[in-house]
Parts: C-alpha cells; sequence; structure tokens
C-alpha cells in the first residue's frame, strides 16, 4: 500500500476514472444481472453511469489512488441528502441511460429502486462505487481509498454507509468499522446494506 497515492481526481481525468469504474465492475454480480450476464454490456453501463451520473455528479466527491504513475482506482462519495439523485436530475440523466441500457432498462430501475429504500434518511456519507482497475487489484489500491477517505469522514465526526454483493467486500469493509444493518436479495444478488458510526 505504500506505492499508492491517494488524491482528488480532477475532471481532466474523470474519462479514465469512469473508464476504470467500468471494468472493475464487469464482473459484478448485480451489474451482470441487469446487462444479463454480458460483461462487455455490464462494462458499458457502469462507464456510462459513472461518468453521467456518479462521478460527473455535481454533489460527488471522487478520490483516485495512484500506483507505479497510473490512476489504478477511484472513490466516489456524496453527502445526504445529495447521495440519491433528484427527480429533475433522473430525467436529464434519462435519454443517456436508456440508450445505455435499453432492453436492461427495467432491471436497472430495479436494481436502483431496491437500493434506494434502504439509503438511510439522516446525515451521513454514502460511499460508492470503489473501484479498482482488474490489472491492479490485490496491491491495497482500495484498502488505500479507504482509509484515505474514512480519515477525512472522521476528522468531521460523521457516519458514512455503502452497499456490497461480493462476500469479500463485505468481510473488507468490515475490517474499516462497517456493520451490516440490512439485506436484501435485488435481481436474486444478495446485497449487503452497511453502516458505520461517527467516530
Amino acid at each position: 500500500m505504500s506505492d499508492v497515492i491517494v488524491r482528488p481526481v480532477p475532471a481532466a481525468e474523470m474519462d479514465e476514472a469512469s473508464r476504470i469504474v467500468g471494468l472493475a465492475f464487469a464482473v459484478n454480480p448485480s451489474n451482470l444481472a441487469v446487462a444479463g450476464g454480458n460483461q462487455d454490456k455490464a462494462a458499458r453501463i457502469m462507464e456510462q453511469a459513472a461518468r453521467t451520473v456518479k462521478l460527473g455528479h455535481r454533489f460527488s466527491y471522487v478520490l483516485g489512488a495512484e500506483r507505479q504513475g497510473e490512476l489504478a482506482g477511484v472513490l466516489k462519495a456524496a453527502e445526504w441528502p445529495h447521495c440519491q439523485m433528484t427527480i429533475g436530475e433522473k430525467i436529464k440523466a434519462a435519454p443517456s441511460q436508456v440508450r445505455t441500457l435499453g432492453f436492461a432498462m427495467g432491471r436497472a430501475l430495479k436494481l436502483i429502486g431496491g437500493r434506494a429504500k434502504h439509503e438511510p434518511r439522516k446525515a451521513h456519507w454514502h460511499i460508492g462505487p470503489i473501484a479498482v482497475h482488474p490489472e491492479q487489484q490485490g496491491y491495497g489500491v482500495g484498502s488505500a481509498l479507504l482509509t484515505s477517505f474514512l480519515a477525512e469522514v472522521d476528522q468531521q465526526g460523521a457516519p458514512a454507509f455503502l452497499q456490497a454483493d461480493v462476500d469479500r467486500n463485505v468481510v473488507l469493509y468490515e475490517r474499516f468499522g462497517f456493520k451490516v444493518v440490512s439485506q436484501e436479495k435485488i435481481l436474486g444478488i444478495n446485497t449487503s446494506f452497511m453502516w458505520r458510526d461517527a467516530r
């Protein structure tokens, strides 16, 4: 982890950051469920979502992890209540989402709706996505991003929330003080919703 440098992601790197999100989430079980099992489509869906509604959102706080001189990972967070899109933002994003999702739109809406109802209705930082380029996984990039961001959250005395649909990620987040507060099977994928109290 000592060779990983965490820093804000400037606007000039948002395309690369979005590409990393797409690559990292191409094999994510929920994204594969939305994409009908097609990894290429899952990557395109996540890259487009990252560009338009995740990293590109005006309230997004985006950190990048650099390793060996290259952007290796990305963490996006937003403070409640700005972690969920407004009706106006959803309408504005709809055309690009429809073009990208096509017939997967219904599954995507079911996933988004299922997750949104678990969003705490109180002050917190919502973390996600946390994405590490597949070729950079296993080098502490995700841990470096979480360590850096949670240090900032702790300075604010704020709680944090995230969701995980991969068991090894649940274990990682538990090491950082998150606890599973609810679970739901969405699109056949067990999703854990995790909370970390203010420190």
